[in-house]
């Protein structure tokens, strides 16, 4: 594995300028959510944030960007845990163009997102992923654009990974590609799907106050929770299908998306 790119000391403040200039109000903003531990990386995680995970050489949140870029993200905001000093300096380095927002306590991809609203709150909506997960650019794409083409609506990437695999992960019930609830890690048999949700997602800014209002699981607030309570409210979410998902939480992704990333292979998880 590579070297990262390393950089001069550089400090942001806790958030970053809420407007640049010039920048248009209508540009596609993505929200990286980018503060993750890393503890199922095991010695990696000792040495690497999860964004900053050397693979192939460029970190991780790079592969990540690259295919936001590809599937017409203009903006980023990057949420960062506030120990994460290699995250600013690459951002500084290789993206100069990126808002850094500092998560302190790791709370949940709500938690995360809801740092990160003052950034968009003129938007009327934007994507929302997980640095730990990359998706095939076309499927992103179809993704932003169901959720562009449905004012007020949500939606969320699914991928069927057979009904074993939602026990620990989040179970979505459909009626034909709306949403009806998301159910997370149900017991065995619980639940009916075999779909599983992404972490990828386009949020209106009708969802603004579900985001900030989330109720904690445990130490964690969850989107699901704000999607299911968008849903019980009347709010529509929609599911995408994603083709496939090459996601990295432990020392063995690492070296399987190494080998797909160069073999230019995707990975159906």
């Amino acid at each position: 594995m590579g070297r990262l790119r390393g950089g001069s000391a550089y400090n942001r403040s806790h958030l970053s300028d809420r407007t640049d200039a010039g920048r248009s109000s209508v540009a596609l903003t993505a929200i990286i959510l980018a503060a993750g531990s890393g503890t199922r990386l095991g010695a990696l995680g000792t040495r690497y944030s999860k964004p900053m995970l050397p693979i192939a050489g460029q970190p991780l949140i790079g592969w990540l960007i690259t295919r936001l870029r590809a599937a017409g993200v203009e903006r980023l905001v990057v949420v960062g845990h506030a120990s994460d000093e290699h995250l600013r300096d690459y951002l500084h380095d290789a993206q100069p163009d990126a808002q850094l927002v500092i998560q302190s306590e790791r709370c949940g991809i709500a938690d995360a997102l809801r740092l990160a609203l003052p950034l968009v709150e003129e938007e009327a909506g934007y994507i929302a992923c997980a640095c730990d997960s990359l998706f095939d650019p076309n499927d992103i794409a179809q993704l932003i654009a169901r959720g562009r083409t449905q004012p007020n609506t949500a939606v969320v990437g699914v991928l069927d990974m057979g009904r074993a695999a939602t026990t620990s992960r989040s179970a979505v019930l459909l009626d034909g590609d709306r949403v009806k609830q998301i159910v997370e890690k149900p017991a065995p048999g619980s639940v009916a799907s075999s779909s599983v949700a992404m972490p990828v997602y386009w949020l209106p800014s009708a969802m603004r106050s579900y985001i900030e209002q989330v109720r904690p699981l445990g130490t964690e607030r969850y989107i699901s929770t704000a999607l299911n309570d968008f849903v019980a409210a009347g709010g529509t979410v929609l599911a995408v299908h994603m083709r496939c998902r090459l996601e990295v939480t432990t020392a063995a992704d690492v070296e399987h998306a190494e080998t797909v990333l160069c073999g230019k292979r995707e990975s159906k998880q």
